[in-house]
Formats: C-alpha cells, sequence, structure tokens
C-alpha cells in the first residue's frame, strides 16, 4: 500500500460494515478489514474467556500490523456493571505518514466499540503504548521496618474507595480500576498468571513481601491464599491508598496487613541489616527505568541494577523462601554469573506466566523464580 496518501479528516467519507447491515463511518476504506479481523479475534477471545471465567482481556493486540494498538476488555462487577475498553496505540514506524497512522487510529477508535458493543462513552484511548517505568512510580527513601512500625509505615490510610471507579473481578477478588487518570488502570493483565502463581506459592506460608507494589493486586492474591503477614511496598501514597482500598474490599484488613511508603532499594538495604525481618514468599515487579527526584539515587535502571536488586531481595527470604521476578524490559538480561557469585538461583518461567490473549506478544513481560543456594 502507497504509505504516503494524505488521507481527508476533515471527516470521514467511508463506512465499514460491523454487524447485520450496522454501517460505522470511517476515514479509510481499508477499514473494513480491520473490522473483519476483530470481529473474528473477539468471538474467539469472548468463548476463551467464558471457559477460562476470565472478565478483563485482551481482545485484539496488532493482529493488522497496519492496525497497530492493543485494545483491552474490562467487565465491570458488583455496583460498576458495564464495559469498557482501552485501546493503545503503537508507536507507528517513521516510514508511515502521521496523517495516514491517525486516520488509522480514529477508524479503531470508531470501529471498536461498535464491534465489542461497548458504549462510546467507556472507551478510553491512549496514543501509545510505553513502558511503564517512571511513568508511575515516583520512588522516595523512606525506610521502615514493618514488623515493628517506625518511619515510613503509614498509619489511618484512606480506606474508602474512589467515587465514579469502576469495580472489576479477577481470580474470585475484587479491584478497583482507573481509566482516566494514569496511563495504566491499576491492574497489569498481562500478569494475571503470575497473580494466580503468587496465590498457589503462598498457600501454607506465613510472610508475604510485595515490592514496587503498585495498587497492591499481588498482595490480595497472597492474602487471600491465607498468609499471616502482608508487607506492600511502594513509594507512591497514591497507589499505596489504592492498594489498601483493594485490601480492604477484599475483606483483608488489620494490623497483619503493613503498607511502607519507601524508595525500595533503600528499604531492601536496611532490612537486610535486621536478621528478624525475612519474608516466605516475595513478589518484586519493578519499572523498567525511573529517575524521580524522591529517589534515594539519581535514577533506577532494571537492567543496570537488577543484580543488586535480586540479589537484595534474596537475601530477605527465609532458608526454604522463593520471590518472583518480573520486569517488562523486552532486552532485558539477567546476569548470572554475577547473580551465581552473590548465592542467586534464577529460574526462567516466563513461558508459563504468558496468558492466552497475550500469546501474539510473549516479550510483554519477563518473569523469574528466584532462590538462595
Amino acid at each position: 500500500m502507497d504509505t504516503s496518501i494524505d488521507p481527508d479528516l476533515s471527516a470521514p467519507h467511508a463506512t465499514a460494515i460491523v454487524g447485520d447491515n450496522v454501517a460505522v463511518p470511517v476515514y479509510l476504506e481499508e477499514s473494513q478489514q480491520f473490522a473483519n479481523r476483530l470481529k473474528k479475534v473477539a468471538r474467539l477471545r469472548r468463548k476463551w474467556a467464558a471457559r477460562e471465567g476470565v472478565s478483563c482481556y485482551r481482545v485484539y493486540d496488532a493482529d493488522l500490523p497496519d492496525y497497530a494498538a492493543a485494545i483491552d476488555l474490562y467487565q465491570g462487577a458488583g455496583e460498576t456493571p458495564g464495559r469498557w475498553l482501552v485501546i493503545a496505540e503503537y508507536a507507528a514506524p517513521k516510514t508511515i505518514d502521521p496523517l495516514l497512522a491517525r486516520a488509522r487510529m480514529a477508524d479503531i477508535l470508531a470501529l471498536a466499540p461498535a464491534v465489542l458493543d461497548v458504549p462510546a462513552e467507556h472507551v478510553h484511548a491512549r496514543e501509545r503504548l510505553r513502558a511503564r517505568g517512571g511513568s508511575q512510580y515516583a520512588l522516595q527513601a523512606a525506610g521502615a521496618d514493618p514488623r515493628q512500625g517506625g518511619t515510613g509505615e503509614r498509619a489511618g490510610a484512606t480506606r474508602g474507595d474512589i467515587s465514579g471507579n469502576p469495580l472489576i473481578q479477577e481470580g474470585g477478588l475484587t479491584f478497583e480500576v482507573n481509566f482516566d487518570d494514569y496511563l495504566d488502570t491499576g491492574i497489569f493483565l498481562d500478569h494475571r498468571v503470575t497473580r494466580g502463581m503468587v496465590r498457589e506459592r503462598a498457600r501454607g506460608r506465613r510472610w508475604f513481601l510485595n515490592l514496587f507494589a503498585y495498587t497492591g493486586t499481588a498482595t490480595c492474591y497472597a492474602a487471600d491464599a491465607g498468609v499471616e503477614e502482608t508487607v506492600t511496598v511502594d513509594l507512591s501514597n497514591t497507589y499505596l491508598d489504592w492498594a489498601e482500598r483493594n485490601m480492604a474490599r477484599n475483606g483483608f484488613t488489620g494490623p497483619d496487613h503493613h503498607f511502607v511508603r519507601a524508595d525500595v532499594m533503600a528499604w531492601i538495604r536496611q532490612q537486610k541489616r535486621r536478621p528478624a525481618n525475612r519474608w516466605d514468599l516475595i513478589f518484586c515487579d519493578p519499572p523498567t527505568f525511573s529517575n524521580s527526584s524522591r529517589m534515594s539515587r539519581a535514577s533506577f535502571d532494571v537492567q543496570r541494577d537488577h543484580v543488586e536488586l535480586i540479589s537484595g531481595v534474596a537475601d530477605l527470604l527465609t532458608p526454604e523462601g522463593e520471590a518472583i521476578f518480573s520486569c517488562n524490559l523486552r532486552s532485558f538480561r539477567p546476569d548470572l554469573r554475577a547473580l551465581g557469585r552473590a548465592g542467586v538461583e534464577l529460574e526462567n518461567i516466563t513461558a508459563k506466566t504468558i496468558p492466552e490473549d497475550f500469546a501474539r506478544n510473549p516479550r510483554i513481560h519477563q518473569c523469574y523464580l528466584v532462590r538462595r543456594r
């Protein structure tokens, strides 16, 4: 196809058929191919989701290279019924005319709600799919001993739900999502299987630690497995409050659930000096990169700093403990030699953690089991 055309974006001047005599105005006639493809994959994905009991999932992931976007469907739960779409555009190659890319994205935004039966006002667009490192995670030094209290532990954090935020269900648990205010929604759908793994590995364990915890969804899974005590660490009060709301929504409250605002790297160094503080299971999902002014160092880079991070996590494990480490840097390469010198064993379990709805993009994240030798 000639990518040098200059589509007229003043008004749609073509139509695409999305159902029985249902025509949607579009800018490009070729968008009919996208509509047809989306109908096909959506039908297959609905059957899979019903079979697996999944209510929020990726419907489409750049199945047609020219229509390079990811489309995620969220089904509301409880007092917030409804369906929402989050449509995130992948960055177009420099060889693609920007106006053509805009026309394709405009057609995606018009066609997706019609095909997937979602109200137009429930469609939320993202200009680009970006690495989440540094976008939400602001790291600030604050250290605390979560079992003994002290600087960094938050008392009396807000527990009430944010008015208007939808609720969704996953794995028998309820989570709050936000489609308007942040790049991410509050739950990473590509970690659905990983969260289930946290639940399975948390059974019969006493202490669980969630580092770079975001909205605490993994903590909810561990608490649901029956761990006696959880510690949830992130720098952002916004996300810690969100995590506490998620925990409370699912009935996990009380003094055995700690929410700690801290720079994770500095906090790990503190806990290593406190031998009484060790955990049976740790989940660690750091950002790819952060240069927040609130950190105790100039920046965090998961490739550069992963040996210090992972070995530090391993040092916080009980003798029989293990950690699940994940990152979404596509080019991530663990330094196995340096980790081995630090007494750390790393097992790549990425293939086991990629959900079926993300199978087209198996590099969406990388995941490892971490143990001490």
